[in-house]
């Protein structure tokens, strides 16, 4: 009976301390989270902030106008892109299974 209760009230303890130790790594994980959420705020208010249309509009001014009906813009490509490129340098190959449309007859 005495062994049964010395086990009994180890294991007791044992149990105790696994979950206090649990409980600390739920807390520490919830304030890692916390900081994580507030990071990503912080960037989300900040893109937000960028991609206003007043923004936009002064980064451009001066240089945009409104396209004429039936006007075609041509970009040319430049060597040595420094910065940020959101898009492939390379230029466009059609594949010949794509349907192809010959603007220049009439």
């Amino acid at each position: 009976m005495l062994t049964v209760v010395a086990c009994s009230a180890f294991a007791l303890v044992w149990m105790q301390q696994q979950i206090n130790q649990t409980a600390r790594s739920s807390v520490r994980l919830e304030q890692d989270l916390a900081e994580i959420d507030a990071k990503l705020r912080y960037i989300d208010e900040k893109i937000s902030k960028s991609h206003q249309p007043v923004v936009l509009q002064g980064k451009v001014a001066g240089r945009l106008r409104p396209s004429k009906a039936g006007q075609i813009v041509r970009v040319t490509e430049r060597s040595g892109i420094t910065g940020r490129s959101y898009a492939h340098a390379a230029p466009y190959r059609a594949a010949a299974d794509l349907a192809f449309v010959n603007l220049t007859t009439r």
